[in-house]
């Protein structure tokens, strides 16, 4: 999975003193501006909010081209109609939970999802 985004960190004196001091390649990132010190990372780090919000914001999307709808009462519970029985997807930032009657319909939506974003890991 390939996932652009340009996150910036503000750090600030001793901050980006004592990042760069616990590892030198970070040196070449720190940027001074009017007298503050940032670090900019070129991928969403896991952990802060914004890479949640993002993760959340590219897997609602795909569920949706999908064909699936957003449940009214909790945002991270998609279903869809297939074949006549009800599909629901569950999620917990990148933690999942898939049901449907038929075992061929569940591969399916593993082998859809797994297109998009890579292996993913099915017990």
């Amino acid at each position: 999975m390939n996932i652009w985004v340009s996150t910036m960190l503000k750090f600030t004196g001793e901050s980006v003193d004592i990042l760069c001091k616990m590892n030198l390649k970070y040196e070449k990132y720190v940027i001074t501006e009017s007298g503050r010190k940032y670090v900019q990372l070129l991928k969403a780090l896991y952990g802060c909010v914004v890479s949640a919000l993002l993760w959340y914001e590219l897997f609602l999307g795909y569920l949706t081209e999908m064909g699936f709808e957003i449940s009214p009462y909790d945002s991270c519970i998609a279903n869809k109609i297939i074949d006549k029985k009800q599909c629901t997807i569950a999620w917990y930032v990148d933690d999942m939970k898939i049901s449907h009657a038929n075992q061929d319909v569940f591969t399916q939506i593993i082998q859809d999802i797994e297109r998009k974003f890579g292996k993913i890991s099915v017990t």
